[in-house]
């Protein structure tokens, strides 16, 4: 297997966009199903399990709504919590939203620090959690609120395992 760097993963995305045709949408829908399904292969008993899915703004938070979506479609209690505005979402990652919104109802938005400090300690609470905070658009170093929450992450209380997207 060939790890790729985060620029190669890009061009990839792209070329397979643009030379195969195959539409950001599609791409997204694989990726969360992939990870709801290595989710139930690993973790046995999905449906007496808390997911968290934590999702920041870009794919890489739409790729986590499709697993979430996933996710409760195969019986898991799966919760949303979505790192910005919803407005702030485009294109595909915003179809998703919306479908999650349609499908479960609630969305947990977290823009603020404060917000934030509700639910780190939910986050000891659950079984899962889904890291679909950035992805390969990330730049320099990650500040504010999504380095308090991947630094809350990091040094949560409980030993559930954390999915990265």
């Amino acid at each position: 297997m060939k790890i790729l760097t985060a620029a190669e993963m890009r061009e990839v995305d792209r070329l397979t966009t643009e030379r195969a045709g195959i539409r950001i949408s599609v791409l997204m829908e694989n990726a969360g199903k992939s990870v709801a399904e290595f989710i139930q292969k690993r973790f046995p008993g999905i449906e007496r399990r808390l997911i968290f899915v934590l999702c920041g703004k870009g794919n890489n938070g739409g790729d986590g709504l499709v697993a979430a979506l996933q996710l409760l479609g195969i019986g898991a209690t799966a919760e949303v919590i979505l790192f910005c505005d919803p407005s702030d979402l485009r294109g595909a990652a915003a179809d998703n939203l919306r479908r999650w919104e349609n499908a479960a109802g609630e969305l947990h938005v977290v823009r603020s620090a404060a917000e934030w400090s509700k639910w780190k300690p939910k986050i000891n609470s659950c079984d899962i959690l889904v890291d679909a905070l950035l992805g390969t658009g990330t730049r320099g170093a990650v500040e504010g609120l999504l380095r308090d929450a991947i630094g809350s992450v990091n040094q949560r209380e409980s030993g559930c395992p954390v999915v990265a997207v």
